[in-house]
């Protein structure tokens, strides 16, 4: 907790942009990315699971979330970026999975452009209107739901966002708008940090799109 400040702080000095985050107890996984398109980023750390006025007046100057993650005490980090695609967001925190939620403000033009989970069970999603997809779907499931990754893959979706729970995990799967010419995606689940890994898949120009942890 008390050095992830310090290591965002050092990555958008050095040109880098957070672009993935997730926490694990006390320990944070930070994916900065040097070929985020944002203009300027701001984050804060805070007791409150997603703190609203916070959010509210970054939203007023023109930033937009673009990735967050909540610990095991409840606590939060939230990305905030300007020069997004997007133009209107909401968000949910709820004791259970938003699924009714969710539906209605797909139907509103919205799609899932964030996701994590707290202690105690709680998920936090975001959505936002001018999010480059024409589909998303949800996979929720109290076991890793392979089946239904691949197929929804063989459909055309990709992953967009993950998150967990102790007894659930959810991904957002999307279409994009404009098809990418290398579709290729795949998985990890590991017990700890798998940092070799994803060194030899970046080798092979594979690059995380989300991370999660849960149990």
């Amino acid at each position: 907790d008390a050095r992830v400040e310090q290591h965002i702080s050092k990555g958008l000095e050095d040109g880098l942009q957070v672009t993935a985050v997730a926490c694990c107890n006390d320990l944070w996984a930070l994916i900065m990315d040097a070929s985020a398109v944002y203009s300027e980023q701001v984050f804060t750390i805070s007791p409150e699971f997603l703190p609203k006025d916070w959010i509210l007046e970054r939203w007023e100057e023109g930033f937009y979330i673009t990735c967050m993650a909540g610990s095991r005490d409840g606590n939060s980090l939230v990305v905030m970026s300007k020069n997004t695609l997007y133009n209107q967001q909401s968000y949910k925190v709820s004791d259970f999975f938003p699924y009714k939620w969710i539906s209605r403000k797909w139907k509103e033009g919205f799609y899932v452009t964030s996701l994590t989970s707290a202690s105690g069970n709680r998920w936090a999603v975001v959505m936002s209107r001018g999010a480059q997809y024409i589909e998303q779907c949800v996979e929720i499931d109290f076991q890793y739901p392979s089946e239904g990754i691949h197929y929804r893959w063989d459909a055309g979706y990709r992953i967009t966002s993950c998150a967990a729970t102790a007894d659930q995990v959810a991904l957002i799967l999307s279409i994009p708008r404009r098809r990418p010419a290398d579709e290729t995606q795949e998985t990890l689940r590991t017990t700890q940090f798998p940092s070799t890994h994803v060194k030899e898949k970046w080798n092979k120009s594979l690059y995380i799109a989300a991370v999660a942890y849960g149990r």
